[in-house]
This record gives structure tokens, C-alpha cells and sequence, in this order.
């Protein structure tokens, strides 16, 4: 019965999808007739009855159909495949990937009438999204039915259909510095479920693997966004870490979810077929290291802020080693599977390499003269000694009012001279 009806819903997205393309396709068939016209001002009468009854639109149905057919024939092979668990709620989830489809094509459809991840036809806040999202928890609803719920199985597909759009697009309503009750809420369960996917058992083999892709989506933006549980006024973001590390239990979260992105991270490294499949998908391995360096970068200030060394921290040489795997990993390998990436997703996993690195890279190398096996960082600037690098790097200053460091920073210095 699961399946007849899992069918049934199918049946109906497909219909539904195709009567919303032919509206608007029809629709913009007639408005370049209409412009035509008047351009060479002639008078046009379009019939759509006409436009349905023709050859080119029945071609197009055509091809719709068939394109759905395959589709859920592909996705039938996949999910009722060896090592799959639970076929009956993977006939939902065909289902569930169309509609996901579909969200995805209109939430990457850019339009001029905003920023950031307001500048699109379909926003999280819009009220076509609510529907779609509620349509999509009705059938996560019915897989949950046939999932046992101490398996991860669960979370995987609650985030791909409830969560990773809005990982994808960055989602940030309000601002850093007055954050809302959605954006704590949205974040709040991203930790949920990250958390359960790692720490939960699965059965199912492939989504046993994929499950540690899932994570890599979100580890980006969650850990960009520490500072919206707490609202700040607009300091510097170094002032503003600080204030937030003051509250140890929201710190406490960050520090958990570093050890978290820790442990992907060993895996990745010790696992081979999880190495294989971060390397089939080279954007999620850069979300990983960006992520895992930008965690690694707080918690470093977090020690020092609590007179911990940071220099002969574990910390600080875990965070070299990650740091230097990611180097490696962008600019030295000649096989790495960063150059499988497109033009735009290099340049914005480079980014984020510049930007999870914030000045930690630099206090390791000019303050705690930690030696790197590389010296050709084009990416960051490079001082000619310690007190260049202190005059210059304004956060350099902070860290060291912050942290007490001002006498290790002095002895370096006389060295030097």
C-alpha cells in the first residue's frame, strides 16, 4: 500500500509541476508575441488553445513525461538497491527528491530586488515556501513511519529537505548584530542534527557514508554564524568573540561542535571510502576544512582568554597540521580534487580558506614560531618578523590585550633585535 500511494503523490507533484511550467511558459510565449507586435505594429491574436494543440508543445509534454519517467526509474534502482534499508520510506522520498528538485531550481533563481539570500525568486520567509515546506514535512512525516527513530536515516533526510537550502544560501535573517528568534532556532537545530547524524547509528550503507557529506554542508555556516545567539553591538569581531566566550554555556556549544567536525575530519583522513567520497564532492571537503580551521581559530583565543598557552597548546598544532592539509589540498596536489571544482566554487573555497584562517595562522607563525612546511602562502600576507606583523595587524593588538600575551609578544620582539 506504502508504495501504490508513495506512487500516487508522485503522480500528482509531476502533474502539478507540469501545469505550473506550461502557465508560465505559455505566459512568456505570449508577452514576446504581444512585444513583437507592437515593435512592428502589427496586430497578433495569440490562442492558447492553439499554443496546447501544437506540435512544439506536445513535444515539450513529451519530453516532460519521459524525463519523470526515467527520473523515477533511476530512483527506484538507486534506493531499492543492495545496502539500502527501509524501501518503503524511499518511496517517499522519490517523491520527496522531486519536490526537493524543483525548491532547489527556484531558490538558485536570482532576482534584482534585494541582497544576499534575499535576492531570489524563492525566499525561506516567502509564503510559497511555507507550503512547499509543509508539503515536504507531510511526506517526511510518512517516511518516519517505516524509520526506527534511534536511526540516523531520519535526520539525513530532514536535513536534505528541511535544512540544506538554507545552508546552501547562506540564510541570515536580521542582522549579526540584532539576531532574530528564527535565525537561533534554525541554527539551534542545524546542531540537532548534525549532531544526531554523527552520534546515531544507520543502517542504511550508503547513507551511512553520505551522512558525513551532510554534516560538511552545514559546518560553513554554523560556524560563520556563532555570534547570532548573542546580539552584539557593532565592535570589532574579535571584541565581540570574547564577549561571547564570556557565556560559557553558549561558548561551550561552539566548543562541542568543533570536537564534532573534529572527528568527520579523522575519518576522512582514516577512511577510505569516506575519503573517496569527499573527494567525489571537493565542495563539502573545503566547507570541512574552512569550518573545522575556523572552530580551531576560536578555541585557541578561547584558551588564551582563559591564561591557557596557546603556544604549547594541542590546539595550536592540530590547527597547523588542518591548515596545512588545506594548502596542500587547494595549491600543492597535483591530483587534488579541488581542481574538479568550477571557477566560481575555487575562488569561494580559496575564500574561505583566507577567511577560517583569520590571524591564528599568523600568532602561531610570528608569535609562537611554529614552523610551516610551506612559505609561499600567496593568500595571506607574509611579515618580515614579529613586530611588522604586530603593527600592522590591528587584531594582533586585541589578542594580546585580551589574552595577556603582551610578555611573550616583548621577549620575541628583543630576540629579534
Amino acid at each position: 500500500m506504502a508504495y501504490i500511494e508513495a506512487f500516487f503523490y508522485y503522480i500528482v507533484v509531476t502533474l502539478v509541476m507540469f501545469i505550473v511550467l506550461s502557465i508560465i511558459g505559455t505566459t512568456i510565449y505570449w508577452v514576446y508575441r504581444k512585444v513583437k507586435s507592437l515593435i512592428k505594429s502589427e496586430a497578433v491574436s495569440i490562442d492558447f488553445k492553439s499554443i496546447v494543440k501544437s506540435r512544439i508543445f506536445k513535444m515539450i509534454a513529451l519530453g516532460y513525461f519521459t524525463a519523470s519517467a526515467v527520473f523515477y526509474i533511476n530512483e527506484s534502482v538507486n534506493y531499492y538497491g543492495k545496502d539500502r534499508a527501509y524501501p518503503k520510506a524511499k518511496a517517499y522520498a522519490i517523491t520527496a527528491d522531486t519536490v526537493w528538485f524543483w525548491q532547489s531550481m527556484m531558490v538558485n533563481i536570482k532576482l534584482n530586488r534585494g541582497w544576499g539570500e534575499f535576492n531570489r525568486l524563492l525566499r525561506p520567509e516567502d509564503m510559497l515556501d511555507t507550503q512547499i515546506q509543509r508539503f515536504q514535512t507531510f511526506l517526511l512525516n510518512k517516511m518516519y513511519r517505516y524509520i526506527p527513530e534511534d536511526d540516523a536515516e531520519r535526520d539525513y533526510w530532514y536535513h536534505k529537505y528541511k535544512q540544506y537550502y538554507m545552508a546552501q544560501i547562506r540564510y541570515a535573517p536580521g542582522s549579526i548584530h540584532q539576531p532574530t528568534e528564527r535565525i537561533i532556532a534554525i541554527m539551534d537545530d542545524m546542531h540537532k542534527t548534525s549532531h544526531a547524524l554523527y552520534e546515531k547509528n544507520v543502517k542504511d550503507k550508503v547513507i551511512d557514508k553520505r551522512r558525513y557529506l551532510a554534516i560538511a554542508q552545514m559546518s560553513v555556516y554554523l560556524a560563520q554564524n556563532t555570534g547570532y545567539f548573542t546580539p552584539f553591538e557593532k565592535i570589532s569581531y574579535l571584541s565581540r568573540l570574547f564577549k561571547l566566550m564570556d557565556n560559557r554555556e553558549l561558548f561551550q556549544k561552539s566548543i562541542k561542535y568543533k570536537k564534532l567536525l573534529s572527528s568527520v575530519y579523522k575519518k576522512m583522513k582514516s577512511d577510505k571510502d569516506i575519503a573517496e567520497l569527499f573527494d567525489n564532492d571537493p565542495y563539502r571537503k573545503g566547507f570541512l576544512y574552512a569550518a573545522l580551521t575556523k572552530l580551531k581559530s576560536n578555541q585557541i583565543v578561547y584558551d588564551a582568554h582563559n591564561n591557557i598557552e596557546p603556544c604549547s597548546s594541542k590546539e595550536l598544532t592540530e590547527f597547523v597540521g588542518i591548515v596545512q592539509d588545506f594548502y596542500a589540498w587547494i595549491f600543492k596536489e597535483k591530483d587534488s580534487s579541488f581542481k574538479k571544482l568550477s571557477q566560481r566554487e575555487q575562488k569561494q573555497i580559496k575564500w574561505l580558506y583566507n577567511y577560517s584562517l583569520y590571524f591564528s595562522y599568523q600568532i602561531s607563525r610570528y608569535i609562537c614560531k611554529i614552523p610551516y612546511k610551506y612559505k609561499d602562502d600567496k593568500y595571506l600576507p607574509v611579515y618580515k618578523n614579529s613586530q611588522e606583523f604586530f603593527d600592522e595587524a590591528v587584531t594582533v593588538r586585541e589578542f594580546v590585550e585580551f589574552t595577556h600575551m603582551q610578555k611573550r609578544l616583548e621577549e620575541i620582539k628583543n630576540k629579534e633585535k
